[in-house]
């Protein structure tokens, strides 16, 4: 009997059951056959392992190693030149990939490739397959390789997402490691992954073409206007859609003075005594040209669940595609005196959605400021509830405008709040790290005061969770004090009500908000400690 018999007899007894058939010694020639045939068959069960064990290690012990001569023998590893991290961050990287809080895993490799080390040797395996998994670790690990670990990457095609410095990569790589080293240079040279993009955009799929366009929100320039300018006529909607996003970045290009042609005619403005107010007029037709730059002609727009009409819609898509600084320049205005004539009772809100998805869709936080402060309610309720784009671009106005708006109360714990610290996913600098503490102790403080109960205690419960992983590192002692101080006055809270249901969601949000604080204090001494350990 041969190898392949034995199987499936071992397989058919075993299905069936030895209590409804009785295993017998399986018969075969030579020494298997032997050893075989000395199986105790008095316990079945016993005698069936038995029988499975000794086939099993037979047929391990009888293969041959696969050789192939015509594989061509791997260049040697080339020798490190970066340090190797020590044996303590080395347990805190192992205890990330293993489950334990991976949250701090960017912050620890961020910190490793600052110093200018790598990873452990032992753990190249383990953060590779990481990586696999995880598309947004994949830089931060490819910095910590080392020479080992970029060459073992090689040697795996499931591990070639790690990018070559050479751009042969784009002729040769996987889409993993194509995307990797095309956002890399973006942000390197530009100009260069640009034109190389532009060589094989008529080869890439729809999909692919979609990621690869997606990375050039990183040093966003005139100089990819024309090539921007071309895709509006792409095949893929969703390559049209981020086009039309991006050109919206780029106030001197062509489609941004085509919306700023189109809209300036439809918006006057007008006076009421001292007072200027703005009238709108709809836009009297739907054109090729308007289609072209992403105005559909029919609404798909919906506005406090209420469909817009079509031609409303035309217009709220050409305000959102007009430069936010024509206003200022063509009306003659200050950002905060256009914000105050918009909410003046005989402007029409069109205008006011309009440059609120502008200032959204441009990162444009110094009209936002002027939209939160100088607006009604309403208008403040669509500017929280509306992340930013990754437009974004922090010069000296939009960092003081950024602080503006996250200290307003009114926009705290909103997706605009959250966009505004998560989207990047870097560690605060000490005056955000402050704000944040400010806000949270400030929230947790008045619902100790008041025992009032937070409409929204999940969602801050959340927030504090995430906030440990991004508070600067040299307020930790101090965020990690005051939390534990403001915890300990939550737990010694108690609610003095006759009704039973308003008491048991007051005790369930009493006990989310102290979790919450004591997962927030739990990390941050980690991430001291792993900090602490790192030289």
């Amino acid at each position: 009997m041969n190898e392949s018999s034995i199987f499936q007899t071992i397989t058919a007894t075993a299905l069936i059951g030895t209590q409804r058939q009785a295993f017998t010694p399986i018969s075969t020639d030579g020494k298997l056959g032997q050893l075989l045939a000395s199986v105790d068959t008095t316990n079945q069960e016993s005698a069936l392992l038995s029988t499975v064990a000794i086939a099993t290690m037979y047929q391990q012990a009888g293969q041959l190693p696969i050789t192939n001569h015509q594989l061509p023998i791997p260049q040697p590893c080339e020798l490190e030149d970066l340090p190797r991290c020590g044996d303590r961050i080395n347990y805190y990287l192992s205890l990330m990939m293993n489950g334990e809080q991976t949250q701090l895993l960017p912050e620890l490799l961020d910190r490793l490739a600052a110093l200018g080390q790598r990873v452990h040797e032992t753990s190249l395996p383990s953060l590779l397959d990481l990586g696999k998994r995880q598309s947004d670790l994949r830089e931060a690990i490819a910095k910590v390789l080392g020479k080992r670990g970029q060459w073992l990457a090689a040697q795996n095609p499931e591990w070639n997402y790690v990018a070559s410095e050479d751009e042969s990569v784009w002729e040769t790589g996987s889409k993993a490691a194509r995307l990797m080293w095309l956002s890399q240079s973006r942000r390197q040279e530009p100009n260069q992954a640009r034109q190389l993009l532009e060589s094989t955009w008529k080869q890439e799929s729809a999909s692919d073409r979609t990621a690869f366009l997606e990375s050039f929100s990183d040093n966003l320039s005139m100089a990819d206007e024309p090539f921007l300018e071309a895709l509006l006529d792409d095949r893929s909607k969703e390559v049209r859609r981020i086009t039309v996003d991006l050109l919206t970045c780029l106030p001197e290009s062509r489609f941004c003075q085509r919306a700023i042609a189109r809209v300036q005619d439809l918006i006057k403005l007008q006076r009421d005594g001292n007072q200027p107010y703005f009238t709108v007029d709809l836009p009297e037709a739907h054109t090729l040209e308007m289609l072209r730059d992403g105005i559909e002609a029919k609404s798909n727009d919906h506005q406090n669940n209420n469909q817009i009409g079509d031609r409303a819609s035309w217009l709220l898509k050409m305000l959102t595609s007009t430069p936010l600084s024509f206003w200022n320049q063509h009306l003659v205005m200050s950002t905060e005196d256009l914000v105050k004539a918009a909410n003046h009772s005989q402007s029409d809100r069109l205008l006011l959605q309009g440059w609120i998805a502008a200032a959204q869709k441009t990162g444009n936080l110094v009209w936002l400021q002027a939209l939160a402060e100088f607006s009604q309610e309403e208008s403040v309720n669509r500017i929280a509830g509306q992340p930013l784009a990754d437009s974004l671009i922090l010069d000296f106005q939009q960092q003081a405008a950024e602080i503006h708006l996250l200290k307003n109360p009114d926009l705290a714990f909103s997706n605009l709040f959250k966009s505004l610290l998560f989207r990047h996913k870097t560690i605060w600098n000490e005056e955000v790290s402050a704000i944040v503490l400010e806000v949270i102790i400030t929230t947790l403080d008045r619902f100790i005061t008041t025992s009032q109960l937070i409409s929204n205690y999940w969602g801050i419960s959340e927030f504090i969770r995430d906030a440990a992983k991004y508070i600067a590192p040299s307020l930790i002692p101090a965020a990690k004090e005051q939390a534990l101080a403001v915890s300990q006055r939550l737990q010694d809270l108690t609610l003095d009500s006759e009704n039973k249901k308003e008491h048991r969601e007051w005790e369930y949000m009493q006990t989310t908000l102290h979790k919450s604080i004591k997962q927030f204090v739990d990390l941050l001494q980690i991430r001291q400690e792993m900090l602490e350990s790192i030289i």
